[in-house]
């Protein structure tokens, strides 16, 4: 395979010329099974796809009898092809989901990285009588992202919320403990959760059946209701038997908590009770939304909806490789445990299927079906991810004309020579001259474009000038190059001034075909019937409206501030923009005012960064711990150069 080539120089070269190089291009590809690559003329790789036969599925989109929008603009942008040759389609499979992953091309649906998503992470792992308590007695973490360790992983939790609910479950019915493993070591008496009755305090008691909780929070995390309540009803009747009558209350509860939960997550009671993923595709144009539905145990445990923009090729090849990256791979979203007996899809993946079914039974370790159910059961759960799917793809397809309609709106209210495609907004948040951060959030075609977000540490400017720091932020930003459309700060005009005042210093032009700029503010409060001039005939409306209306934009060359009416569409997108530039600046803030509040000594030592410092703390508990330890307990964590350091540091007397 042909490494990217960004750097080298493209010959100059006709359309025919460049259509009949391709045409050879593809009439030399092999036939057997393997992974193309289509590259674009800048050498970047923008579309990754498998095929059985890499010839016939190349050639296919080039036969002249492909109709598919996609088809149409590939001749323009298309420059080469590479290829990967494989034995076999459950390779291709793999080796697909591996390139997508490394190169991120951008018509490939790209699922978001993993440590994006919540999961719940249980250690089921038995440990020998002597390991350490946390390794004896595990708790239930709530973790980004799941990892090959040997515990189970349960999720993905699209929102905190799920998981918090599940939490508050456990917690009142399983007797897991919560308390952190630094803490879990160091206790010497049970704390407060143990006086309610909700933790056995393994911290400093004998609890001989703990593993017996564990393994059911295992159950109940997973959804498998049968095999929990069997357990449950056992144990109670048990306790009855022994005259344990509190104990037996205690497991009656808890019964009826786990049947009521999962009774909430009950779509439908299946009568094989299987595990089931259901996945509906809706096409909106090149707008790709996939819901899946997961089933286990015959209850619906969670509805998740992926969108992707950009979706030109053919929808089987993107629901295959959407597929490959959810299930197949060592950090795939799914654990191997957790892989479903069947999925049942909206969209016949023809060859692809096999491929799947072969790849995913060698993951699970039992057969996975990967079909189009026609009837019965399979088939009602695909119509509920199908209404689900085409409701999704009207909400996101709403929620773009709205963003559209906004930008256009923009454009024709403030007078912009062109649509602020894409929007930059800064702000500055400080509390009392401390701590300053500028925020910069960027908004392209009306929506949040969070990998173009910055914040500005602040590093020329004392005390509470926020001008000053303003112009800081804009000058940093501005060195850059590549400026956005519309350049907004959050101020009135004393800030606009600010921000020409920015462009000036690093040569930036202003209006015209330059950037623009402008600034939006809280409108004042008039009384006694004061009421600004209003010289433009187009705002003649603007003067009742600025009393009324809470945001104010400034632009430059012009004495007075457009209102922006309530209701309309500018006003949302502005507001947006504003509200976000301001959220984005004071959680900076606070991050940095909490970061310098919680300084502890050991951040003042040469040699000891964020990560010895975790090490230190995690071995021997807190600072006074780390300056009580002998020398040779500090230096099985950070070697005996660094510890005696650390000790010497530690125990000077302090000059204050």
């Amino acid at each position: 395979m042909t490494a990217a080539r960004n750097d080298v120089e493209r010959p100059a070269e006709t359309a025919e010329q460049r259509a009949a190089r391709l045409a050879e291009r593809v009439r030399t590809l092999p036939t057997e099974p393997g992974c193309y690559l289509m590259r674009g003329a800048d050498g970047d790789i923008f579309y990754v796809g498998k095929a059985a036969s890499l010839r016939a599925r190349v050639r296919s989109y080039f036969s002249g009898s492909d109709t598919r929008q996609f088809v149409e603009w590939l001749g323009d942008i298309l420059w080469d092809i590479d290829y990967v040759v494989v034995r076999n389609e459950k390779e291709a499979l793999l080796l697909e989901r591996t390139l997508i992953r490394q190169h991120q091309p951008r018509f490939n649906v790209l699922l978001r990285d993993d440590k994006n998503f919540i999961h719940l992470r249980l250690d089921v792992r038995a440990a020998p009588p002597g390991a350490k308590l946390r390794a004896r007695f595990p708790r239930v973490e709530v973790v980004r992202g799941a990892k090959d360790d040997g515990a189970r992983y349960f999720g993905p939790y699209h929102s905190a919320t799920g998981a918090r609910q599940a939490l508050r479950v456990l917690n009142r019915y399983f007797q897991l403990r919560t308390c952190k493993d630094t803490v879990l070591e160091s206790r010497t008496r049970p704390c407060l959760q143990h006086q309610i009755g909700r933790c056995p305090a393994p911290c400093v008691y004998a609890v001989p059946d703990y593993g017996d909780h564990v393994a059911e929070a295992a159950l109940f995390l997973a959804g498998r209701r049968r095999e929990l309540e069997q357990r449950l009803r056992a144990r109670m009747l048990e306790l009855a038997d022994a005259e344990a009558f509190e104990g037996a209350a205690r497991v009656r509860d808890q019964l009826g908590a786990v049947g009521s939960t999962l009774d909430d997550q009950a779509v439908s009671e299946i009568e094989r009770r299987r595990d089931v993923d259901v996945l509906a595709v809706q096409r909106q144009g090149s707008l790709l939304v996939i819901v899946r539905l997961v089933v286990r145990d015959g209850h619906l445990l969670a509805s998740e909806v992926e969108s992707f923009d950009k979706a030109e090729f053919p929808t089987p090849e993107l629901v295959a490789s959407f597929l490959a990256q959810l299930y197949l791979s060592a950090d795939a979203e799914t654990p191997p445990g957790d892989l479903p007996d069947e999925i049942l899809t909206s969209i016949d993946l023809a060859d692809d299927a096999a491929a799947l079914e072969a790849a995913l039974a060698e993951r699970a370790g039992h057969a996975v079906a990967v079909r189009v159910p026609q009837r019965g059961h399979g088939r009602r759960l695909l119509e509920i991810a199908e209404k689900n799917a085409a409701a999704a793809a009207a909400d996101l397809v709403r929620k773009a004309d709205v963003r559209e309609r906004g930008v256009a709106s923009l454009q024709r209210f403030l007078s912009l020579p062109r649509p602020p495609r894409v929007i930059e907004c800064f702000d500055v948040s400080l509390f009392q001259g401390t701590d300053a951060v500028a925020s910069q959030v960027c908004f392209v075609d009306g929506a949040p474009d969070k990998s173009r977000y910055r914040r500005y540490n602040i590093r020329t400017v004392e005390g509470t000038d926020d001008y000053a720091m303003m112009h800081e932020a804009l000058v940093r930003r501005l060195k850059k190059g590549e400026l956005p459309d519309l350049l907004l700060v959050d101020g009135g005009k004393g800030q606009l001034q600010v921000a020409l005042a920015a462009c000036k210093d690093t040569g930036t032009p202003v209006g015209g075909d330059g950037l623009m700029v402008a600034s939006i503010a809280k409108a004042r409060s008039f009384s006694n019937g004061e009421r600004p001039e209003t010289p433009r005939e187009e705002r003649e409306h603007a003067d009742a409206e600025l009393q009324m209306s809470p945001e104010r934009v400034f632009l430059p060359g012009i004495k007075d501030p457009f209102a922006l009416r309530a209701h309309t569409a500018e006003r949302f997108l502005v507001e947006q923009v504003r509200d976000e530039a301001h959220r984005f600046a004071i959680t900076g803030h606070r991050g940095k005012r909490k970061r310098r509040t919680l300084r502890s000594r050991l951040d003042d030592i040469r040699g000891v960064g964020p990560k010895k410092r975790k090490a230190l703390l995690s071995a021997l508990g807190s600072v006074e711990g780390i300056k009580a330890a002998p020398l040779d307990e500090i230096a099985k964590v950070v070697g005996p150069a660094l510890a005696e350091r650390i000790l010497l540091e530690l125990r000077r007397p302090s000059s204050t």
